[in-house]
C-alpha cells in the first residue's frame, strides 16, 4: 500500500525542475510518465470543452446553427492559437507528450515552463553571487601589480623550485598545469592565498619537470626576475599551515 500511495504522491513533485527531485523522498522520475500522460489528457479535456464553448460563440455571433467544415476548421484554429484557454490546452498536451516520452528516452524533465523560470533564477542568483565575490575578492587584494618569484622555501615549500606571487588569480592555474616559460617546462602545484602587506595574494608552486610527461594542460608563461630570499627576515606564518610570510 505504501508504495503505491508514494506514486501517486509523486505525480505532482514530478512537475517541478529536475534538479529537485533528489531532495524528494518519492518516486519522482519514476511517475514522469505518468504525470505527463495525466497532463496530456487533461489538456485534450479541457481544450474539448473550451473549443466546444468557443464554437457556439462564434455560431451565435455568426448568427448560424449548423457551422460548415471550413468554418469548423478555421475555427479550431482560431481557438488554439489567438486564445488564452486554447494557448494553454496546447502547451498542456504538448508538454505532457514531449514529458513521459523523455522518460523512454532516459532523460525526463519537470514541466518546461517551471524548469525555465528556475534555470533563469537560479543563474541570476549565481551571477549575483559570482559578482559579489569578485568584488569581495577585488577589494581583499588590493593594488594590481606585477607577478613576483621566490624560491620555494620563501613560502615554506623546500620541494619546490619556486613560487609565483600573484595579485590577481590566473585563470586556469590549477593544480597539475604545466607552464611552459622560456626557461623551462614546470608543473604548477596546490595553489593557496596569502595575506601581505599590499593585500590578499596567490601563490603558485612550480617544480622544473626533470622527464617527459604527457601534456594534458598547459599555459604559456614568462617568469618574472627571481628575487632573493633571506630566512633571516621571514615573518611570522600567515596561515594556520604554518608557511612563511613574505621576505
Amino acid at each position: 500500500m505504501r508504495p503505491f500511495v508514494d506514486a501517486v504522491l509523486a505525480i505532482v513533485p514530478s512537475l517541478l525542475p529536475r534538479r529537485h527531485w533528489d531532495a524528494i523522498d518519492l518516486p519522482v522520475q519514476a511517475m514522469v510518465p505518468v504525470s505527463g500522460l495525466l497532463t496530456l489528457l487533461a489538456g485534450l479535456g479541457f481544450g474539448l470543452e473550451g473549443f466546444v464553448a468557443y464554437s457556439h460563440q462564434v455560431a451565435n455571433t455568426a448568427g448560424i446553427e449548423f457551422m460548415p467544415p471550413p468554418l469548423m476548421l478555421l475555427t479550431g484554429f482560431t481557438f488554439a492559437f489567438f486564445t488564452p484557454a486554447g494557448l494553454l490546452c496546447g502547451y498542456l498536451m504538448a508538454s505532457g507528450l514531449i514529458r513521459a516520452v523523455s522518460w523512454w528516452t532516459d532523460e525526463p524533465f519537470g514541466d518546461p515552463i517551471l524548469t525555465g523560470i528556475d534555470t533563469l533564477i537560479h543563474r541570476t542568483r549565481h551571477a549575483a553571487a559570482a559578482r559579489s565575490s569578485h568584488r569581495t575578492r577585488t577589494a581583499a587584494e588590493g593594488t594590481d601589480e606585477p607577478d613576483r618569484r621566490y624560491p620555494g622555501p620563501w613560502a615554506d615549500l623546500p620541494d619546490v623550485d619556486f613560487v609565483v606571487v600573484a595579485s590577481r588569480r590566473k585563470a586556469g592555474w590549477t593544480a597539475g598545469t604545466f607552464v611552459i616559460t622560456p626557461d623551462g617546462w614546470f608543473r604548477l602545484g596546490q595553489p593557496f592565498d596569502r595575506p601581505m602587506p599590499n593585500g590578499l595574494r596567490t601563490i603558485y608552486p612550480l617544480t622544473a619537470l626533470q622527464t617527459l610527461d604527457v601534456l594534458r594542460k598547459g599555459v604559456s608563461y614568462e617568469l618574472p626576475p627571481l628575487r632573493p630570499y633571506s630566512p633571516r627576515r621571514a615573518v611570522a606564518p600567515a596561515e594556520p599551515s604554518g608557511r612563511r610570510g613574505e621576505s
